[in-house]
């Protein structure tokens, strides 16, 4: 839905039309330029439901206005689609959200986006809170409580009475609404998983020291699940801030020309890159099993990083025990992961060049431009590729908290492993 507000700048004091198009939202911080001066004027919209529906701008709006006044100019702007803001009318791409998205995809391409996106939306607005139940009863321990939110919000129905079971449990809940949010489009998840669990599952049999290993380090790593859940939590309740980093995953070459010159009006850069930083250092802290499985298959023993070693890694920084890993820059971490067969996806995900530009302090969202630049990287990215990357780092911290999983699995003290 588009709503026409007349608007006086508070800048240049010049009057202008705004074409605002609005959705369903908890709460979204956006800015429209003036057409006049191109001073950026903050507002912010919320309401779930149309009656409800709030939308503030930090400008004069003239009431009772029913027509456009004579000379006035128009600006046109969406915070959910990439927008052209100087569009005037319903024909150009960018003037209208849904027809720029259906024109620049395709139909079909379109309405795959739109089934995703929405699916992410439900499972963070109605599933999440279940998980979230649960999960807090898990990491508290009340077995009780724990037991009676699987079987009445999940249905479960057996008795997970033991420790390793609920894990297993709590996590399965958290995996299947996080992969819903990521979205199945360009997600490998999956075939990161599935390689680890196999490569885990081979490794408990045929080595001891690997089982000895992760239940130690698995007992260690209490603290960091709870850190893990929290992180996820914050992504999902700031969710609809870098949901539409979805919509990159989505642009093809062909397509990637024609939103060059249209612009994401969202105003809340200072909240998502505080989510991208903090997801991505907890994501490199989940790398390490990932590692040491991959030594145990290829050489006995997680500690054994032979001399398989990144390209990227200096030979004065390569690794050789996992305790030498941990201490190793994110970067040469993720390398290590990347360069293993079927794990390649997380060095994509969790891209340190990235992370270098949008964590440096002179990092900022240009609101003339809506690109993000520093001072290091003056070109930038746009603001939808930075929700992009912000995406992919959700992606890989949910992809990472099935593999930390394992560790914890193992660490229960169902097991007596002498």
């Amino acid at each position: 839905m588009i709503s026409r507000y007349h608007l006086k700048c508070p800048g240049c004091e010049q009057a202008f039309v705004a074409r605002l198009g609005v959705e369903p939202t908890s709460g979204t911080r956006f800015y429209l330029p003036c057409p006049h001066c191109r001073l950026p004027i903050r507002g912010s919209m919320s309401g779930t439901e149309l009656e409800d529906h709030r939308i503030n701008l930090e400008c004069e709006v003239f009431n009772g206005v029913e027509s456009d006044l004579p000379g006035d100019r128009v600006v046109t702007i969406n915070p959910f689609v990439p927008s052209l803001y100087e569009a005037d009318s319903f024909a150009p791409s960018g003037a209208f959200p849904t027809l720029t998205l259906a024109r620049i995809l395709g139909d079909h391409v379109f309405t795959e986006f739109e089934t995703e996106r929405h699916e992410a939306l439900d499972a963070g607005r109605l599933l999440w809170p279940r998980v979230r139940m649960l999960f807090q009863y898990y990491l508290q321990g009340n077995t009780q409580m724990f037991t009676r939110i699987a079987k009445e919000q999940f249905g479960l129905d057996w008795e997970p009475s033991k420790a390793h079971q609920r894990t297993s449990v709590a996590y399965q809940a958290m995996g299947t609404v996080t992969t819903m949010m990521a979205g199945t489009t360009g997600n490998r998840s999956a075939t990161v998983i599935d390689r680890f669990a196999r490569k885990h599952t081979a490794a408990m049999k045929r080595h001891k020291e690997h089982l000895l290993a992760f239940r130690a380090r698995g007992k260690e790593s209490a603290a960091l699940e709870r850190d893990l859940f929290t992180e996820l939590n914050r992504f999902v309740e700031r969710h609809e801030s870098w949901e539409m980093g979805l919509l990159v995953r989505f642009v093809g070459p062909a397509e990637q020309a024609k939103f060059e010159n249209l612009v994401l009006y969202r105003d809340e850069f200072a909240t998502v890159r505080d989510l991208y930083q903090q997801g991505f250092e907890l994501a490199s802290k989940c790398i390490w099993p990932l590692v040491a499985v991959q030594n145990t298959v290829k050489r006995g023993t997680p500690d054994d990083f032979g001399s398989d070693h990144p390209q990227s890694v200096p030979v004065n920084k390569q690794a050789r025990s996992l305790a030498q890993f941990d201490r190793l820059a994110n970067v040469h971490k993720i390398a290590y992961a990347a360069q293993v067969p079927g794990w390649e996806s997380l060095g994509e995900l969790l891209d340190n060049k990235r992370r270098n530009a949008i964590g440096h302090a002179t990092a900022h969202h240009d609101l003339q431009t809506g690109r993000v630049v520093s001072d290091t990287d003056p070109s930038g990215m746009r603001y939808l590729d930075f929700l992009g990357q912000t995406l992919g780092v959700f992606d890989a911290l949910s992809t990472l908290a099935q593999v930390l999983r394992a560790c914890r699995v193992a660490a229960s003290p169902d097991f007596d492993v002498a």
